[in-house]
């Protein structure tokens, strides 16, 4: 059986990957809290949205998870990363772990864990 929190990530990944802003931000929580590494970066759906707007409506970008573990409400996700540079169209990515905490059925809280 797929826990919610797998079934969230798996959305979310597949509504960034066709940059699709409305599907992308109905995973997540009104509340949700952004994290890169141990600092909160953002709070709330409404900044979550609008620091992915712009990037939605350029495009040029996309990410593949080839490990994920989960536990509960807890999920982690080795994602691979990549973006076209809008004015050279150089291609540039990295591997990350993200994580992703389940809260009232949507993502509470996604966290950017770069090694």
């Amino acid at each position: 059986m797929t826990s919610s929190i797998v079934t969230l990530a798996e959305r979310q990944l597949a509504a960034y990957n066709v940059a699709d802003l409305d599907a992308f931000c109905a995973c997540y929580h009104s509340d949700v809290r952004v994290m890169t590494g141990e600092d909160v970066v953002r709070t709330g759906i409404t900044a979550f949205r609008a620091s992915y707007a712009r990037k939605f409506a350029r495009g040029g970008f996309g990410a593949t998870v080839p490990s994920r573990l989960h536990h509960g409400r807890h999920c982690v996700d080795e994602e691979h990363w990549w973006v076209d540079d809008p004015d050279t169209g150089e291609r540039r990515g990295g591997v990350l772990l993200v994580r992703y905490l389940e809260q009232d059925g949507r993502i509470g809280l996604v966290q950017f864990l770069e090694w």
